[in-house]
């Protein structure tokens, strides 16, 4: 079997906009409430849910970061285009960061050697080691698990609260050296053929 079907990138002012419109709403009491009393539907940002509290948590933080990740690549893509330097195998990098290297990790690959093809010290573990310390601590106690199978066991809303921090701080990183204003209003389309 041959399935192959079409794809292309999340815009990134609508990775943005969901980011923050769901930011918005996990910082409304009325939320922490519905998920608690278990009042459905639930509104977020983009869909209602009527799953129990512990999968919406899970499920929020889980776009949070795949968002991020999407748009970092989005972003370097744009930026290396924007300085002259992309090339063909620049491009197959930027396409597959953990491709630069091999086997150091999703926070290293997105947040280090990604960065790296623009300016070595765009690197966060150059930019902010203390934060890039958290984050990796961050990606293996929440981002993995959650990516792996594993939800939270709590429908603490501040477990959210939370996670949204880390996913802010890498925007406000990428902010530097990728103003959001400039996707805002605009679609930027990368078309990414699949493997």
């Amino acid at each position: 079997m041959n399935f192959k079907p079409a794809m292309r990138n999340i815009p990134l002012w609508s990775l943005r906009q969901e980011f923050q419109k769901t930011l918005e709403v996990i910082q409304c009491e009325e939320f922490e409430l519905a998920v608690s009393r278990r009042q459905f539907p639930i509104s977020v940002a983009v869909f209602q849910w009527y799953g129990g509290g512990e999968d919406l948590l899970s499920l929020l933080v889980q776009r949070s970061i795949m968002g991020v990740e999407s748009y970092i690549v989005g972003a370097a893509w744009s930026k290396i285009c924007d300085l002259g330097l992309m090339t063909n195998e620049i491009n197959k990098k930027v396409r597959n960061p953990f491709s630069i290297k091999p086997k150091t990790g999703t926070a290293a690959s997105y947040y280090c050697d990604l960065p790296s093809l623009i300016h070595e010290d765009l690197s966060l573990n150059r930019f902010d080691p203390g934060f890039y310390l958290k984050l990796k601590a961050f990606y293996k106690s929440v981002r993995n698990p959650l990516f792996h199978g594993y939800q939270f066991d709590s429908s603490d809303v501040e477990i959210v609260r939370k996670s949204f921090w880390y996913v802010s701080e890498i925007y406000a990183w990428i902010d530097q050296w990728y103003p959001p204003e400039r996707e805002w209003g605009t679609e930027l389309s990368l078309v990414i053929g699949t493997p």
